[in-house]
C-alpha cells in the first residue's frame, strides 16, 4: 500500500538523483519553471480575453443592435426604425442609440477639441455606470431643449478642471453653446478607456427623422428572463414587420442582435486564442 513513507522514499530517491545529475536538473527545473511562468501567463490573457471580457456588470446581457443589410452585412441604425425598435420590443431592459460628437471647449484658456458622444438617456443604465460625483442622464433630458446638460469621464475632469468640486452644477460652453455638468463617473472603471470623454443626451431633431439614413448605433440589454435567441427571434419579427411596413427604405433589411462581448472577441480571435492556450 502506497502511504505517507513511500511518498517520503520517493522524493528522498528523487533528491539523490538530482544532485547525482546536476546538469539535467537545472534543465528540468528551468523547464519546469517555464512552463509553469508561460501558463499562468496564458491563462491570465485567456481569462481577460474570453472568460471576463467586459468590465461591466452582467456583461452576458448586453448586446449590440445593428441593422442587416439585404446582402447580410451589418449597418447602422435609422431614427425611425430605432424608435421603432424601443416602442415594440419585449426584450430589452433598456435600449439606448449613440452618434459620435466633437465638442469644442472655450472659455479658462485655449480652446480645446474633446471627443464625445451623444447617448439616449438610458445608455449608462445598460452599462452599469457609476459616477464619482453627480449624476448620469434623467428620462426628458434627450428632448430637444433639453439635452444641454453633460457627463464627464474622470479623466477629463482631472486633466482639464483640475478634479474641482465646484463643476458640478457649473455652466461650461461647447460648441459656443453653455451646457450644464451634471456629473462626472467613477475614476478608473470603463469609461476612463473609451475614447470619448464627454457625454451629452441624444435629441433627435426633425430632419433626423428618416429611415433611409443610417447613422447610429445601438446598444441593449436584455431582460433577465430573456435569452439571446429570444432576443434574435422577437427582432427579426420586428424587423419584417418594418420592411413590409416601409418597403422603399427597409426591403430585405433585417435585425442584427449580438452578444457585445462576442462582438469585442470575433470568433477569429477567439478561436485563434483557445488553440494558444491549447498549444501553451
Amino acid at each position: 500500500m502506497y502511504g505517507p513513507s513511500s511518498a517520503l522514499h520517493d522524493l528522498r530517491y528523487a533528491i539523490r538523483l538530482l544532485r547525482n545529475n546536476p546538469g539535467f536538473s537545472a534543465v528540468a527545473i528551468a523547464t519546469i519553471a517555464l512552463a509553469i511562468g508561460a501558463n499562468t501567463a496564458m491563462f491570465s490573457f485567456v481569462n481577460g480575453m474570453l472568460l471576463s471580457p467586459l468590465p461591466y456588470p452582467e456583461p452576458d446581457r448586453i448586446v449590440r443592435v445593428l441593422e442587416r443589410l439585404p446582402t447580410g452585412g451589418l449597418n447602422g441604425v435609422s431614427t425611425l426604425n430605432y424608435l421603432d425598435w424601443t416602442n415594440q420590443n419585449a426584450v430589452f431592459e433598456y435600449i439606448a442609440a449613440e452618434a459620435g460628437w466633437h465638442a469644442t471647449l472655450t472659455g479658462g484658456g485655449e480652446p480645446v477639441v474633446i471627443r464625445g458622444a451623444r447617448v439616449s438617456t438610458p445608455y449608462f443604465d445598460i452599462f452599469g455606470a457609476k459616477t464619482a460625483v453627480g449624476r448620469t442622464f434623467l428620462p426628458g433630458e434627450d428632448q430637444p431643449g433639453k439635452d444641454r446638460v453633460v457627463l464627464l469621464n474622470h479623466v477629463l475632469w482631472k486633466s482639464r478642471f483640475g478634479s474641482d468640486p465646484a463643476m458640478l452644477g457649473r455652466a461650461i460652453v461647447l460648441n459656443g453653446e453653455p451646457h450644464i455638468v451634471i456629473g462626472v463617473l467613477e475614476e478608473g472603471g470603463p469609461f476612463d478607456r473609451t475614447p470619448a470623454q464627454i457625454w451629452k443626451p441624444l435629441a433627435f431633431q426633425p430632419s433626423d427623422m428618416t429611415r433611409d439614413f443610417r447613422w447610429l448605433g445601438a446598444s441593449a440589454k436584455l431582460k433577465p428572463s430573456v435569452t439571446l435567441e429570444k432576443a434574435r427571434a422577437e427582432m427579426r419579427v420586428i424587423g419584417q414587420r418594418i420592411a413590409d411596413a416601409y418597403p422603399d427604405s427597409n426591403k430585405g433589411w433585417g435585425v442584427a442582435v449580438d452578444r457585445l462581448a462576442d462582438v469585442l472577441i470575433g470568433p477569429q480571435l477567439h478561436t485563434a486564442v483557445t488553440v494558444l492556450f491549447a498549444a501553451t
